[in-house]
């Protein structure tokens, strides 16, 4: 056992001197700000949030996997609609809800 603990604590301490030495090599890159970033056309434009008024179960697609549930809150689509399906971001990525009757609103 002791070894074991030996060779893990070197391991360990192997890598860590391994990142702080790779951290010091890595130079700051300055960014080209002569032209813009996002080019005119390229804007996206979503959708007006959601207030959710009650728990709302989110999914992995329509009529998909149950993932989670949100609490009330606002929440962000993506603009993708499939019926009274709506795609939003959720902190394990994009998911559906089931949002009866939505219009999306852009104003």
């Amino acid at each position: 056992m002791k070894k074991f603990a030996a060779i893990t604590a070197s391991v360990i301490i192997s890598a860590a001197l391994g990142t702080a030495a790779s951290a010091a090599e890595t130079e700051a890159v300055t960014p080209n700000l002569d032209e813009p970033i996002i080019q005119v056309g390229e804007t996206v434009i979503a959708p007006n949030p959601i207030e959710l008024l009650n728990n709302t179960t989110f999914y992995s697609n329509p009529n998909g996997e149950a993932l989670s549930a949100l609490a009330p809150q606002f929440v962000h689509p993506t603009g993708q609609t499939i019926n009274d399906w709506v795609e939003i971001y959720t902190w394990l990525g994009k998911a559906w809800i089931n949002v009866p009757n939505y219009v999306p609103d852009y104003s």
